[in-house]
């Protein structure tokens, strides 16, 4: 009796036990029936459970109850799960919860609207906001606030707007929210208005609205306003402090200003900043854009600790030397997830796929555990290089750690399998989703639109209005594209002049391309050059080369050479627009002029990228690089590929050497042709797999497949793209038991 009555009294005075302990005292109040008429321990166990994020036991104790669940026991569980980031999950709870005709009052509302905001859910806030109407509880104050917070998270500025203008009450709180908003968005004139306007109310700004429109300016690419704004907060006695340089300092790095950015850099020594880790973290992504290497490692040498904050800079290289030096000295430091999503993060958006996903293998040797921000990070590198092991141990592990219900790992998991091939996964993934952003119908849009699929994509594109969700900038440009992809031009020509019309969307150059690129393919080459001539703005280079490539397919030189004329002044150092005006010329053999063009390329510098083809075979990514001969199969590979021309030509096929651009002879066209990495990828592929394996192979530029002398392997281009693929969610769960990855090794192997 003594043990029974400590345990219970540990119980209800506990505010937090571990997960074993918690399960122990379940299992006690099991066999001595304790909970079942004693609704404040089962209210205890629930707000235990969710705690120690074990929802699946809180679910149980839930369905468990001799009665039905009260409002007091999902307003436990929501309340924990919001405050924890299972947004999804709360919002599941409410619709449970008002099935049985419980409704929410005006202490568990806010959790809610947080649920709906954390999932960037419009529909579902708007659903809220009308709940808040119909029950009497719009005006408390906290309700109006988390509304407005809602409308601002899901980018409805002019929602949060109106909320905004109608609230009787409006505290500093909501009104640095509001410019906050403002200033991420670019709007400088109402920003400052509302600026002034609040001050006029007799509000003064606190450090946190200074910094909202600081970080604002920054991140809408404002960097001049947000510099500004910094130093007008100096100047009028109110002390930047480690967020305002934090948030400052790539502004800085933006405008390539090094004396200013030397001049914070003081500020912070000064003000002993030195020891925050995202002003440390600021300081050499600022040094890194300004190309100042030396003070990159000067800042991280002069740290005790430090959370290697690596942006968007370009200089991987540099990077990744500070973040290995940082990695050697471990001596009482830390690297924490943080640290190494960054640096992840870093090589991910600067074309470093493989020293991403093998920076991601060594983190998970250290026994540092992704979250749901590192997933989003490493699955754009998974899908560059059809490194599906790698994504498929992605999507398992959050499965099994639970953020799989998380919008940004969502969208990024169908982007992934999209550009693996995996449109099958990608839609599982979609369909899946609980809830849908707008990043997750743009991420299935596109990877419709990326293979072709025009109908998919317009399908998609219907359902994803009749939800409620307003398609942006980049929904059109998906549906463009798959319109352009399919000759679709009566299409192409609706959305694109529906986009003024019925989405208030004005065409932006991204359009414009989609449209040269739709009227190029269909061979009106003519109109496309008319529809460049009646932009509203300057064509840049994407629009230019979409007319090139199009000038390519239909040889016409005329146009050719006026987009190349405008391409070599606004890219002089991408040599794929010399490449292509070669081709034309080559085309119509004309090698004196294919001459004058690589005579140009000579001259500044500039080579040909070569051709790169990504296969994974036995859980490892194998690169091969055409004109490479350090492949310890090269012979092999070689002898596959004379074999498989032998076998075609004794069939009836013959290689085609229209697409050999080359003044050379036939028995050389012929050995081009079989060169190509993506062939050799196929050879290798065949090589080292089992009869009746599908390979999944991914090439670093546009594969041809008219061109090949391996013309059975053309024919099922497509079905190497999308092959593998599995038939349920069990089977891939199946595949990976454990909830730490388990990843492949990676191999760079190149071959002639």
């Amino acid at each position: 009796m003594k043990r029974q009555k400590a345990l219970l009294q540990l119980l209800l005075n506990s505010s937090s036990a571990s997960p074993s302990l918690t399960r122990q005292l379940h299992a006690f109040l099991l066999k001595s029936n304790n909970n079942t008429n004693n609704p404040l321990l089962s209210t205890k166990l629930l707000s235990l459970y969710a705690n120690n994020l074990c929802f699946l036991e809180a679910n149980l104790v839930l369905d468990s109850l001799p009665h039905p669940p009260d409002l007091f026991c999902f307003s436990t569980l929501i309340h924990a799960s919001s405050k924890l980031g299972r947004f999804s999950l709360s919002l599941r709870l409410l619709s449970r919860m008002l099935s049985l005709r419980l409704f929410p009052d005006s202490f568990l509302f806010p959790s809610l609207v947080k649920a709906s905001s954390g999932l960037s859910c419009f529909v579902a806030g708007q659903q809220l906001h009308a709940f808040a109407c119909v029950f009497g509880f719009f005006f408390d104050s906290f309700v109006q606030s988390s509304l407005l917070h809602m409308y601002l998270k899901c980018d409805r500025i002019r929602d949060a707007r109106k909320m905004f203008d109608g609230m009787p009450q409006r505290d500093l709180v909501t009104w640095s929210a509001l410019i906050s908003g403002y200033s991420s968005r670019g709007f400088v004139d109402e920003a400052k208005r509302l600026f002034h306007e609040m001050r006029t109310t007799g509000l003064e700004p606190n450090v946190v609205t200074w910094n909202g429109m600081i970080s604002g300016f920054s991140h809408s690419g404002l960097s001049s306003e947000a510099v500004s704004m910094f130093w007008r907060m100096n100047s009028e006695d109110f002390p930047p402090d480690g967020s305002s340089v934090s948030s400052v300092l790539p502004a800085i790095g933006d405008l390539e200003d090094l004396n200013m950015g030397i001049q914070v850099h003081g500020y912070v020594l000064k003000r002993g900043f030195g020891l925050d880790k995202c002003v440390t973290s600021a300081l050499i992504d600022m040094y890194g854009k300004c190309s100042c290497k030396l003070e990159m490692s000067r800042v991280f040498d002069g740290m005790e600790q430090m959370d290697v904050g690596l942006s968007r800079n370009g200089l991987v290289e540099g990077a990744l030397e500070v973040f290995r030096k940082f990695k050697g000295q471990q001596q009482g430091m830390e690297l924490n997830i943080v640290s190494w999503t960054s640096v992840i993060a870093c090589c991910s958006q600067n074309g470093k796929d493989m020293d991403a996903l093998e920076l991601f293998r060594e983190m998970q040797l250290e026994g540092v555990k992704p979250n749901s921000v590192t997933i989003p990070c490493l699955l754009p590198a998974c899908g560059n290089i059809a490194a599906l092991t790698y994504g498929k141990a992605a999507h398992c592990f959050s499965l099994r750690t639970g953020i799989f219900d998380n919008v940004y790992v969502g969208s990024a998991l169908i982007d992934m399998y999209a550009n693996c091939g995996k449109l099958h996964l990608s839609r599982l993934c979609f369909d899946q989703l609980s809830v849908r952003n707008l990043a997750c119908w743009n991420a299935i849009m596109s990877g419709y639109a990326m293979h072709g699929k025009a109908k998919e994509t317009i399908e998609i594109f219907d359902m994803m209005q009749r939800s409620g969700q307003k398609p942006d900038v980049i929904s059109i440009t998906c549906v463009l594209s798959a319109c352009s992809q399919n000759g679709l031009t009566d299409e192409g020509w609706h959305y694109f002049n529906s986009m003024p019309k019925e989405h208030v969307i004005e065409p932006r150059l991204e359009h414009y391309a989609c449209m040269v690129t739709l009227l190029g393919r269909a061979g009106k080459l003519e109109e496309a050059y008319s529809l460049i001539h009646e932009m509203p703005m300057e064509p840049d280079a994407c629009v230019w080369g979409s007319l090139l490539s199009s000038c390519r397919v239909h040889n016409n030189i005329g146009l050719g050479e006026i987009a190349a004329e405008k391409l070599f002044v606004l890219e002089p150092r991408n040599p794929g627009n010399y490449v292509i005006l070669s081709n034309i010329y080559a085309s119509k053999a004309m090698w004196s002029q294919v001459d004058r063009v690589r005579d140009m390329m000579n001259r500044k510098g500039l080579r040909k990228n070569p051709g790169c083809s990504w296969i994974e075979v036995k859980n490892k990514v194998h690169m091969l690089l055409a004109g490479d001969k350090s492949h310890p199969q090269r012979g092999q590979i070689v002898e596959k590929l004379n074999k498989l021309s032998m076998e075609m030509k004794n069939s009836g096929q013959f290689p085609n050497f229209n697409f050999v651009l080359q003044d050379v002879e036939e028995q050389d066209k012929e050995q081009i042709l079989c060169g190509h990495s993506e062939k050799l990828a196929v050879a290798f592929g065949l090589l080292n797999t089992p009869p009746g394996s599908s390979l999944s192979i991914i090439k670093n530029l546009r594969i041809c497949v008219r061109d090949c002398c391996l013309t059975t392997w053309s024919v099922s281009c497509d079905q190497a793209f999308r092959a593998a693929q599995y038939r349920d969610e069990k089977k891939l769960k199946r595949e990976y038991t454990s909830s730490v990855m388990k990843l492949p090794t990676i191999e760079q192997q190149t071959v002639r």
